[in-house]
């Protein structure tokens, strides 16, 4: 079977664990049986989306010229569109390179972890009631997980995930959500409800 090796790039450590969650559906799921690998080390946290943008020129050149396949992942945050996005990190690029697989979340990874709101409300142990059916709709995607957990966690693991002092989130909110993201989520529920993820999947799918 053919296998196909990667860099990959994210802007942190939760969507550097969706990424390799997709590619593990995806050689489970795709009819095109082409295997998608991750080279050694990748993908590669960048921490933070500036860190992560500022590589868009390199992603050019690996791609372009190098002939190389690179997967980004990266969060619309408040732009307005992903489209818009997309030219502010390649404003001299009208069409990207094939082998490059430029992906965003509406409005952040966590949508897309939300959109499996049975599995993770099971995972949590707070009632899906809670939780939107439109994470994509969103606005601010992690403040509602966040004042889920706040209002209705009771558990010692629903603290420690919460932010304190200037944190953006709790000592413990990566290492829960990752879990729940390796051993729980349910990527076919995930994507009927969430079209950004849906479009990411049928990007990976397209690979030849």
């Amino acid at each position: 079977m053919e296998e196909i090796c990667f860099y990959g790039y994210a802007e942190d450590e939760l969507s550097c664990t969706v990424m390799r969650r997709l590619f593990d559906y995806h050689n489970m799921t795709s009819p095109a049986g082409k295997q998608l690998i991750f080279r050694s080390g990748f993908p590669e946290n960048k921490r933070g989306c500036v860190n992560l943008k500022n590589l868009a020129p390199n992603l050019i050149q690996m791609c372009g010229n190098a002939g190389l396949f690179v997967f980004v992942m990266t969060d619309l945050d408040q732009n307005e569109c992903a489209p818009t996005l997309r030219q502010q990190w390649f404003p001299d690029i009208n069409t990207l390179p094939d082998s490059l697989i430029f992906r965003v979340a509406v409005r952040e990874v966590e949508s897309w972890i939300l959109a499996n709101r049975d599995d993770l409300a099971d995972f949590l142990g707070i009632a899906k009631a809670n939780f939107t059916r439109e994470p994509d709709t969103l606005e601010d995607p992690k403040s509602h997980l966040l004042d889920v957990i706040r209002l209705k966690g009771r558990r010692r693991f629903h603290r420690d995930m919460l932010p304190t002092g200037n944190a953006h989130i709790g000592p413990e909110y990566n290492t829960v959500l990752c879990d729940f993201v390796e051993n729980r989520w349910n990527i076919d529920e995930a994507q009927q409800y969430s079209p950004s993820l849906q479009r990411t999947v049928n990007a990976l799918n397209r690979i030849t």
